[in-house]
Formats: C-alpha cells, sequence, structure tokens
C-alpha cells in the first residue's frame, strides 16, 4: 500500500512540472535538416521557397480546360486547342511517363535532350511544333503556378534547338504541270468511274464531288479548311466578257470567291477560271437528287459547295479526304516525277502551293499573288525569289545572235596625262 501511494506521488509531481520541449524541438529541428534543401539549378544558391509539385496528366488537364475557356470566350479557335490536346495526348505525355517523369518536379534540364530521337519518324516542323507547345505548356502553366523554376525554362538548352532546312519548309511542293495533268486525268476518265462497275455504286458520288474539289482547290489557292466550310452563297459568278479574234464580244464568266482564311484570319476576295466548273458541278447535284427522289433535299444559297447531299448537306472529313488523296498518289507513284525542288510527296496542300507557283510563273505581281492566297507577303517573295531564275531562264541564256561581241577595255586616265 506505502508503495502504490509513493507511485502516485511521483506520478502527480511529474504531472506538475513544465512540460520538455525540447525533444520535440530537437526532433523538428532534426526533420528539417533531414529534408533535401532547395537549390536554383543553375546558381547552386539554396531557395527558401519550395517549387510545388503536380502529377503530370493532372497538369495538362488543367492547362488545357484553361485553354478551352479562352475558346469559349472568342479568344482561340478550338482547332487551335484541339492541335494541343492532340500533341500533348499522343507524344508530349507517353514521352514524359516513358522517361518516369510522373511529376512536374521531375522535369529537369536534360529532359527533353532525346525527345528529336524519340520523334525522329516525323517532320522537323512537325517536332519544332510539339516542343513549342511544350516551351508554351512550361511558360504559361507551370511556371505561373509555381511548379517549375521560371529560369529553367529560360535556359537556352533546356529544349533541343530544331533547325528547319528549306527543304523541309517544301513539304507541301506545287505539282509540277506534267504531274497534274496525269492526276486529273486519272481521276477524271478512269477512277471517278470505277463505281459505275459495282453492283450497288457506292463511292459514286463522293468521287464526284473530289473531281470538282481538285480541279477548284488547285484553280483558287484556298486551304482546304476553307474549301471545307465554303458555302455557295460565297460565290459570285461575273460574265467580265471578252473580245474573240473577230472583233465580237463573248461571254467569259470569272467566278469570284470570298472568304477568309482561318490561320489569318484575312478576309479576301479570289478570281478563279472556275465558272463553268462551279456550274457543272451544281447541274450535277441537281440531277442526283431528282434521279434518286430526294424529294426533301435541295441546294440552297446556305448549303455547302462540297457537301454530303445524303447526309443533309454535311461536310467530309479532313481526314477523309486525306486518305482518297494518299490512295490516288500511291496508285500513280511510278507515273509522277515529283517537285524538282522538294523531296517530299504531294499533298493536298501542294494543289494551294500549285496554284501561288503557277501564278508567280505567270507574271502576276507578289503582292496580287500573296492578297489571293491570303500568305504573309515574304512567304511569297521567298517562293517567287526561287522561281524568278526559271522565268528568266530564257533571257539569261540566250546567245545574242547576230551580234558582233564588243571587248571592253580598261581606260588609265593617269596613262593619258603621261603622253601629253
Amino acid at each position: 500500500m506505502d508503495e502504490a501511494e509513493t507511485a502516485c506521488v511521483d506520478i502527480a509531481f511529474e504531472l506538475n512540472k513544465e512540460p520538455d520541449v525540447s525533444v520535440v524541438i530537437e526532433g523538428s529541428r532534426n526533420e528539417k535538416q533531414a529534408q533535401p534543401k532547395e537549390r536554383n539549378y543553375k546558381t547552386g544558391l539554396i531557395t527558401n521557397r519550395r517549387r510545388r509539385a503536380q502529377p503530370i496528366e493532372i497538369a495538362v488537364n488543367r492547362w488545357l480546360e484553361a485553354e478551352q475557356e479562352k475558346v469559349d470566350a472568342g479568344l482561340m479557335k478550338q482547332a487551335s486547342k484541339d492541335r494541343k490536346e492532340s500533341i500533348f495526348r499522343l507524344h508530349i505525355i507517353p514521352f514524359l511517363l516513358g522517361k518516369g517523369i510522373t511529376l512536374t518536379s521531375d522535369i529537369n534540364i536534360t529532359t527533353f535532350d532525346d525527345y528529336p530521337i524519340y520523334r525522329s519518324e516525323t517532320t522537323t516542323i512537325c517536332r519544332k511544333q510539339e516542343i513549342g507547345k511544350f516551351r508554351e505548356w512550361c511558360r504559361n502553366y507551370l511556371v505561373k503556378n509555381r511548379l517549375m523554376d521560371s529560369e529553367l525554362v529560360m535556359d537556352k538548352s533546356f529544349l533541343p534547338k530544331t533547325i528547319v532546312k528549306q527543304t523541309d519548309l517544301l513539304r507541301n511542293p506545287a505539282i509540277t504541270p506534267e504531274d497534274w495533268k496525269i492526276i486529273i486525268d486519272f481521276v477524271r476518265d478512269e477512277w471517278r468511274h470505277r463505281p459505275l462497275y459495282q453492283e450497288n455504286q457506292s463511292g459514286w458520288y463522293f468521287r464526284n464531288l473530289f473531281w470538282h474539289y481538285l480541279l477548284f482547290s488547285k484553280n483558287t489557292g484556298m486551304s482546304p479548311e476553307e474549301i471545307h466550310k465554303l458555302r455557295w452563297r460565297q460565290i459570285e459568278i461575273i460574265d467580265e466578257g471578252r473580245i474573240n479574234s473577230e472583233g465580237k464580244r463573248v461571254s467569259w464568266e470569272v467566278a469570284y470567291i470570298n472568304t477568309i482564311r482561318a490561320k489569318t484570319q484575312q478576309a479576301r476576295e479570289v478570281p478563279a477560271n472556275q465558272a463553268r466548273e462551279l456550274r457543272r458541278w451544281k447541274e450535277w447535284l441537281e440531277e442526283y437528287i431528282e434521279s434518286n427522289n430526294m424529294k426533301n433535299v435541295e441546294i440552297n444559297k446556305n448549303t455547302l459547295v462540297y457537301g454530303d447531299v445524303r447526309r443533309n448537306w454535311t461536310g467530309f472529313s479532313h481526314k477523309h479526304y486525306g486518305e482518297v488523296w494518299r490512295d490516288i498518289r500511291e496508285e500513280l507513284k511510278d507515273k509522277l516525277t515529283g517537285h524538282r525542288f522538294s523531296p517530299h510527296p504531294y499533298t493536298l496542300y501542294s494543289l494551294r502551293s500549285t496554284f501561288i507557283e503557277d501564278q508567280l510563273m505567270k507574271g502576276t505581281p507578289v503582292m496580287e499573288v500573296a492578297e489571293m492566297a491570303g500568305h504573309d507577303i515574304r512567304e511569297t517573295q521567298r517562293t517567287y525569289a526561287r522561281l524568278n531564275l526559271r522565268r528568266k531562264g530564257r533571257e539569261l541564256t540566250m546567245p545574242e545572235l547576230g551580234k558582233k561581241r564588243i571587248e571592253r577595255s580598261k581606260v588609265d586616265l593617269f596613262e593619258d596625262d603621261t603622253d601629253e
């Protein structure tokens, strides 16, 4: 009993004493010392503010949500946001996760050193665009949210440099006149009629559409995106008239197309010798509607010029156009010679390049070509400089037939003074 009382007194005495916090303080000090010190990756100095960390996929998703808000506010095109998302989902995120980088704090000065090897199968311009989108994400989201040091983004060696060569800029080479004749003759005479030999004639509608699409694209210089959205109300046909060899005025219809290029938001009017083709395409559509008893379908000024009449004039996807073009190109690969300045195959954008080169070779002023194409004048000027020697080839190489060569002689003024 006495021992129990003594133990109780001792416990009460200990409880009445002031708590010894030295262990807690020392423990907290040890924890602070155990934590890794944050250092500036470049100067080596310790920084007091701790950088945050966020899972890579969450950081990308939140940035894309902010980009979508810009789209909803009309500050950005939906296609631009979709392009960024595609780059990150298909390339950037798999690349980072493949290197074991799961947090934003794992990104360092050497993270992107081997990205050119990882994406070696794509073009130089595509790699440059992808690296540019990664830099944009770092600057506009990671740095602003303290998920990355600004010094890291500013370092010149953080992201690999991509040198774009002249041949890379010609990835959509203009189609030569000889190759164009091969392509358009094949599409018009053989490829277009193949569905007629099938039981259900599947593809007959689109192949006629694609034939007119190629003619229109090559003769207007409009981008595929512009043509896909083109409506009949944007086209005005005017009979400009011309004087024939007998001195009489005859009809000469010109199509004027009003459009706005999505990339530059530049409004322009394009004159084109496509009045006959557009009239023919419209008549073909009307005949198709009538022959298929589509009583509730009609063509009006608000319908798409190259829409699908069977699906309430919905446009075909750019992917579908591209696949069809590649199939045609593959079938004709042994007959096509390609562009003399470019190793790249023809693309749908080559039709736009063809329009620009044709106009420049014809002698159309550079400024007018740039306005019709909605191009930056500097881009058009570079194309003109490359083609100018071909335009002047005759006068540069033609010998002066029938003229005596006059020898030049040097005159020394001081020698004349000495003789006097």
